[in-house]
């Protein structure tokens, strides 16, 4: 096996392709196919009729016949097998390694992997085709150029896939973003006074029924742990403006829009009270509007309080008591003739037509400026 063998011992020929067996072939079936391929193309099984080229053709496929024998069934090649052996199970690895991120990739990575190998092939065959005629001054392939080459195309893909992807997250933020306002433009944020609600509850069912009159309503959500409040979401923006225009003044249940719309609305409410005034300098317009946005937020706070104290209250059983601190009015506000206890809040108005249709915060608005104007007078 001199003349078919390298240096470290192993052949030059694959034994197994040369015997047309697999690699986990037993030893019975390299000897059947050994005896097999001898009988077919020993010098002395052929007919007189061959030329010479076809002898030695023949001759030389039977030496390589015995070699991939002696190689793969000698006790000197034992070593030598079991490393051909675990190579080409190593490359049986890699092969199959290399199939799978094959059929993961996409078309656009594979056309890049077959030019890449493509060009590989090319520059073996010009460095060959340059080795062989070195000798005449041809010049050499420079696989370095091809190797950057390589490189340059592999950075520029993986950027322009890192450019994809950036776009494809910037897109689906965008997409959730417009989802979130479409959805925020079609509800509607409840709130109501138990003790001016039949039964003192809400649920999903009786608010579904009385919000239907605006629209069809997709979904209803109870909010906070009193069960006074709820967020309803209509099918059509359309609906969320009539719904919000029917309890805006209603005194057992307010409605608000919720998000963009809510933010709009409040600027919209803020601008036009401020132009109910008389025009002003500067200075005082500035110091007018500290001193009422002052008394707005504590008037506001007040209310908010006593509106949660008054809900407290209804809850107080088995003397639990209210977690907010109320202030103790006198004797004769807190029982009336009948001993029942009264509420301080709404107070009472003068009951005028200028006063008609203006909720309770607009009249204490109203009566503000009123006093307070003949304080500054």
């Amino acid at each position: 096996m001199t003349s078919s063998a390298r240096k470290d011992g192993m052949p030059l020929k694959d034994p197994y392709q040369v015997l047309g067996i697999s690699p986990t072939a037993s030893e019975t079936v390299i000897k059947k196919a050994y005896r097999q391929l001898a009988l077919k193309v020993h010098p002395d099984k052929q007919s007189g009729t061959l030329t010479d080229s076809q002898r030695d053709a023949l001759d030389k496929q039977f030496h390589d016949i015995k070699d991939a024998r002696s190689f793969l069934l000698d006790a000197d090649h034992a070593a030598a097998k079991k490393k051909y052996d675990a190579n080409l199970a190593s490359e049986r690895v890699r092969h199959a390694a290399e199939e799978k991120r094959e059929g993961a990739m996409s078309g656009r990575r594979k056309r890049m992997r077959e030019e890449l190998s493509m060009r590989e092939r090319m520059a073996k065959t010009t460095a060959t085709a340059g080795a062989a005629s070195s000798s005449s001054g041809g010049e050499r392939f420079d696989v370095d150029r091809l190797r950057r080459e390589g490189e340059r195309l592999r950075e520029e893909y993986s950027n322009r896939e890192a450019e994809v992807d950036i776009a494809r997250k910037q897109r689906m933020a965008v997409e959730r973003a417009t989802e979130k306002l479409e959805k925020e433009d079609r509800q509607v944020r409840l709130k109501w006074s138990r003790k001016k609600v039949m039964g003192g509850v809400h649920t999903k069912h009786s608010l579904t029924g009385i919000m239907k009159d605006f629209g069809e309503v997709e979904e209803v959500e109870m909010l906070g742990a009193k069960g006074n409040a709820a967020l309803i979401t209509f099918a059509n923006v359309s609906s969320s403006k009539p719904c919000v225009g029917a309890y805006r003044n209603s005194e057992t249940m307010r409605a608000t829009f919720v998000g963009r719309r809510k933010i709009d609305d409040t600027t919209k409410g803020d601008n036009v009270r401020e132009t109910d005034h008389v025009p002003l300098s500067t200075s005082q317009q500035d110091q007018n509007l500290e001193e009422r946005n002052l008394r707005r937020a504590a008037e506001r706070e007040r209310l908010m309080r006593q509106m949660e104290s008054d809900e407290a209250g209804g809850d107080a059983v088995g003397g639990k008591i209210p977690s907010r601190k109320r202030t103790t009015p006198s004797a004769g506000d807190r029982r009336g003739q009948g001993g029942e206890q009264k509420c301080s809040f709404p107070p009472m108005f003068p009951v005028i037509p200028e006063n008609e249709g203006l909720t309770p915060f607009e009249l204490l608005e109203k009566y503000e400026k009123i006093i307070f104007g003949k304080i500054r007078q």
